[in-house]
């Protein structure tokens, strides 16, 4: 809970929500918008051929004296205008902002003078590793708004596509199996609009989680687009000594083994490890049951006689002392490693998709040109639109990709410990349903 005075100065600063105060979030009688719904569109039905007569038919294809590119127009004109989104302004939340409204609601996140230096090592690793989170959040949530925009395009372009077919079925220039095969395609867009609506709600209300925001406050205002992929990636060069000396608990763990060994001969050390080494050596070997060496699991851990070696106390605590310390740094190592590995695969996927989004541009481009010089189909013309949409939300998602990886790989180099690896490359693995060639 806030305290009154922390509080207060929150308020003057602007980071606390007056509605936080006047009607916390645990009050059912708490006055929120009602949860809304967008159902899908309907599912088009087939039409029933020969409902209308040929001559009503070709009067209706008459009206388009340029064929289809003079439909495509009537439908643009047409068409109910799409719902303006005031949920993506430019000049949204960033993650700098998300993180401080966040803090609000986590005060056990909170340093104070009083901590000792392991108190306040674990504070900051919870601060970089909260800090992480928030912005994984919002990357995620910018990302899935993009995702839902071009998912809307899909659906628009595949229900132009499947009334195009519609009317050509009618006149009868087309068969019942290619407008079969356009509305199976126009289902399978409804399907990935209602998913690209399901992850954009399921990330908004992630990043809502993080931020503490509710009722009318979780319509949170962000970027348009996630920031583009830089075009020379971080630089491998001291990466590994730049997380050793930024993370909070090496340097306690490190002068602990160092206070431990004073006072210690190397004979003395020396000595430990002797023993060590004998211990493990005495580990029987037991047979496998199966033959299969997997099986040789030991049961029971290594014994050292303190009382039969040269050493007390103080050697083994140097030991374990020394050994823990070279366990965190190793991981350090290791994460580190690992973490740039992942990021350096995400600059790269996310710079393909984004040249075949290029590429996908140009092919649309060029058939716009063929189409206007009558050498290439109205069809031909909605698959390159297919394609360029496909591009787009492949490049969105190997663009989140890379920042998510890029999130991982700033919080390790800050002390923080390694989240793993995020599902990347799958962006351009999309199957175009449809074509009706």
């Amino acid at each position: 809970m806030v305290r009154p005075a922390v509080a207060a100065a929150l308020l003057i600063t602007g980071l606390l929500p007056v509605l936080a105060i006047a009607a916390p979030a645990y009050d059912p009688d708490a006055p929120v918008p009602t949860p809304t719904y967008t159902p899908l569109p309907a599912s088009a039905a087939l039409p029933a051929l020969g409902e209308q007569d040929w001559r009503n038919a070709n009067d209706t294809v008459g009206a388009f004296p340029r064929g289809h590119i003079d439909i495509l127009k009537w439908e643009a004109e047409n068409s109910p205008a799409p719902p303006e989104d005031v949920t993506t302004d430019a000049g949204g939340l960033t993650p700098m902002d998300a993180v401080r409204q966040a803090l609000v609601h986590r005060p056990e996140l909170f340093a104070s003078s009083d901590m000792n230096a392991l108190e306040r090592a674990r504070a900051d690793l919870a601060m970089i590793e909260f800090s992480r989170d928030v912005h994984r959040a919002w990357i995620s949530a910018v990302a899935a708004r993009q995702g839902l925009r071009h998912a809307q395009r899909a659906f628009d372009t595949q229900a132009t596509a499947s009334a195009l077919a519609v009317r050509m079925t009618q006149v009868g220039n087309w068969g019942q199996d290619r407008l079969l095969r356009e509305q199976l395609a126009l289902q399978v867009a409804t399907v990935e609009l209602a998913r690209a609506r399901q992850q954009a709600l399921t990330h908004d209300q992630a990043l809502n989680r993080e931020l503490g925001s509710w009722g009318a406050a979780d319509a949170i205002s962000l970027p348009a687009q996630l920031p583009a992929v830089p075009a020379t990636p971080i630089s491998a060069d001291g990466l590994e000594a730049r997380a050793l000396r930024n993370h909070p608990q090496l340097q306690l763990a490190t002068t602990t083994a160092e206070r431990a060994q004073r006072g210690l001969s190397a004979a003395a050390i020396e000595g430990w490890n002797q023993i060590a080494r004998a211990a493990i050596a005495q580990i029987p070997d037991r047979p496998a049951e199966d033959g299969n060496p997997l099986t040789q699991l030991p049961s029971a851990a290594p014994v050292v006689d303190l009382r039969r070696a040269a050493l007390g106390h103080e050697g083994e605590r140097a030991a374990r002392a020394q050994a823990e310390a070279t366990r965190l740094a190793v991981t350090i190592r290791s994460n580190v490693r690992e973490a740039y590995h992942q990021y350096r695969i995400a600059h790269d996927l996310a710079l393909q998709a984004e040249q075949t989004l290029q590429l996908r541009v140009a092919a649309q481009e060029d058939m716009l040109l063929r189409y206007n010089g009558m050498l290439k189909s109205t069809w031909d013309l909605l698959t390159t639109a297919r394609d360029r949409v496909a591009g787009e939300a492949a490049a969105v998602e190997a663009l989140r990709d890379f920042w998510l990886a890029h999130a991982n790989l700033q919080a390790v180099l800050a002390g923080g410990d390694y989240s793993g690896p995020d599902a990347i490359g799958t962006g351009g693995a999309r199957n175009n349903a449809g074509g009706g060639h």
